[in-house]
């Protein structure tokens, strides 16, 4: 029996190649599989993927992935030697647009110390000893 984490991998290669060879849907946009989560009893397998576009294109993705969950789960047990194949959930991984979000908060506080120095690095050395 394989280790959660080499599971979880192999269920990640195994359908980030489905759905780029074998799903059809035209809602489907340009869509990149990020993580595979499994349950501790392996019973459901939680998908992250991120779609180029817009919010639109991201909601179209979502229903075409929660449509083909079906056909790919049919598909991951032709291909894994298990006696139960996970039941897939798709969510939108978020972690991407957090760490722009924090970057951009990051490049503000640079910006504001820059235009606003501390007093204290403004200050002489010898002065602060008086």
């Amino acid at each position: 029996m394989l280790r959660p984490e080499q599971l979880e991998d192999q269920v990640h290669f195994l359908l980030s190649t489905l759905i780029q060879r074998e799903l059809r849907d035209p809602d489907l946009g340009f869509v990149t599989l990020t993580a595979v989560r499994l349950t501790g009893d392996r019973s459901i397998a939680k998908v992250y993927y991120t779609v180029l576009g817009d919010a639109e294109q991201s909601d179209k993705t979502r229903k075409a992935l929660g449509r083909a969950a079906g056909f790919l789960r049919t598909n991951l047990a032709q291909r894994l030697k298990m006696r139960r194949v996970p039941e897939l959930r798709f969510f939108p991984d978020k972690t991407i647009e957090d760490g722009n979000k924090m970057e951009a908060l990051f490049a503000e506080i640079h910006k504001e110390e820059a235009e606003h120095p501390r007093e204290a690095e403004t200050m002489d050395p010898d002065e602060s000893h008086e």
